[in-house]
């Protein structure tokens, strides 16, 4: 059974395309999860508060159309299958009859005083299950070996991107991977894949290395210490 919530499209998750992005697409997703976890419990604040926290481990996600500022939609989400430390999850967004974007997400349940991942099985989550998307996509993001990534500037995680973890907010990193593609102009996501090695802190300076190979963009975010933060490919479309 899936959770859905009603949400009327506010005009600051579009950009300058006046289309909602990539970043604000995961927003309204992510939402929907949380008063799904509100709602059949347990709350992320409830298990935030018990020392646990889920952490977002691998996303894939396609936009099939574009969303404009106070476009009526459902978002809807729901729990799928999960073994060991990986918790599943999936999400849609419809406009009317329409299917307008998916994502297939994993999940780890973080031990917070440990920084240990804990088996999903060993917490009771009653959160209401479905079957798992199919998406015309790789399930893993892999780097081809040959794409010639190179440094492309820098990003210091700020105040505003953080979440209660203190570490940048997994709806950050599409904005911020996008802010370093120059064809923005024009055009929009329409699908992502995201992998996540490491958490990056409030004030870390992470180096943003790209790669544009056969119409793909390819990124790797790497921290201070030399560890890779995360990975991610965005393919675009023009609007």
């Amino acid at each position: 059974m899936k959770w859905s919530e009603k949400y009327r499209i506010n005009t600051h998750d579009t950009d300058f395309n006046r289309v909602v992005s990539a970043s604000g697409i995961m927003r309204y997703m992510q939402d929907a999860s949380n008063y799904q976890m509100e709602g059949e419990s347990p709350s992320y604040n409830e298990l935030f508060d018990s020392g646990l926290a889920f952490v977002l481990s691998r996303l894939r996600l396609s936009i099939y159309s574009p969303l404009y500022s106070h476009d009526e939609i459902t978002a809807e989400t729901w729990a799928c299958e999960s073994h060991g430390v990986s918790f599943n999850r999936c999400y849609r967004i419809m406009k009317g009859d329409s299917i307008v974007a998916e994502a297939i997400t994993v999940w780890g349940l973080l031990d917070t005083n440990t920084h240990r991942l804990r088996k999903v099985d060993s917490v009771e989550l009653g959160y209401s299950m479905d079957e798992m998307l199919e998406l015309d996509s790789p399930a893993r993001l892999r780097i081809p070996a040959d794409a010639n990534l190179v440094l492309v500037g820098e990003h210091r995680v700020s105040y505003g991107e953080v979440d209660i973890n203190r570490h940048l907010n997994n709806t950050y990193y599409p904005d911020m991977y996008c802010d370093f593609i120059p064809e923005m102009e024009g055009n929009r996501v329409t699908s992502m894949g995201l992998s996540f090695l490491s958490e990056a802190p409030m004030g870390e300076n992470l180096k943003i290395y790209m790669a544009n190979y056969d119409g793909t963009y390819y990124f790797r975010s790497v921290k201070e210490d030399g560890s890779t933060n995360a990975e991610a490919e965005i393919i675009l479309e023009e609007i």
